[in-house]
């Protein structure tokens, strides 16, 4: 509050104004401006890390039960913690027990593994596996801690 004299007026009348300056305003916008860029990427961070794990986890299902189809193999899903999924599968027709890695679509000689970014895990989760014509050895919710869930039919083996 600033008090200032109006012009010929008496000695007790003072007059009065109210407000920000303009060197004020401009701070509180700066500051805010550079608040929000920091906080607001920080708070949604954790959805976008459930969300890529959900994506990610999908499509690695979707792979394994079409490679299966396709090499005419057991492909297994195995759950390493609560953060990795991987995937391997039979080297021989008829075998059960998976005995090599799966490689990813990209062709390394690793074993396809999705790891969950950030704060993401696996709440729920079963090892299992696709048989040669695509089931799953049963059927199968993945819950993520975002509370989303993967559902593998049991009869189709449709991960959705």
């Amino acid at each position: 509050m600033a008090e200032e004299r109006s012009p010929g007026a008496p000695f007790f009348y003072l007059r009065v104004s109210f407000g920000f300056t303009l060197t004020e305003l401009i701070a509180v916008i700066l500051i805010a401006a550079v608040l929000a860029a920091v906080a607001i990427p920080r708070l949604t961070r954790g959805a976008f890390d459930d969300s890529q794990l959900y994506d990610e986890t999908l499509a690695a299902l979707h792979y394994a039960q079409r490679t299966a189809m396709a090499y005419q193999r057991t492909v297994c899903v195995t759950f390493v913690g609560n953060n990795q999924l991987t995937l391997k599968y039979t080297s021989a027709y008829g075998l059960s027990t998976c005995d090599q890695n799966l490689p990813p679509p990209a062709g390394n000689t690793a074993a396809y593994l999705v790891t969950a970014p950030g704060s993401a895990t696996y709440t729920a989760h079963v090892d299992f596996n696709f048989d040669r014509v695509g089931r799953p050895s049963t059927g199968q919710t993945i819950s993520l801690s975002s509370g989303k869930t993967i559902t593998v039919e049991a009869e189709t083996g449709y991960a959705r």
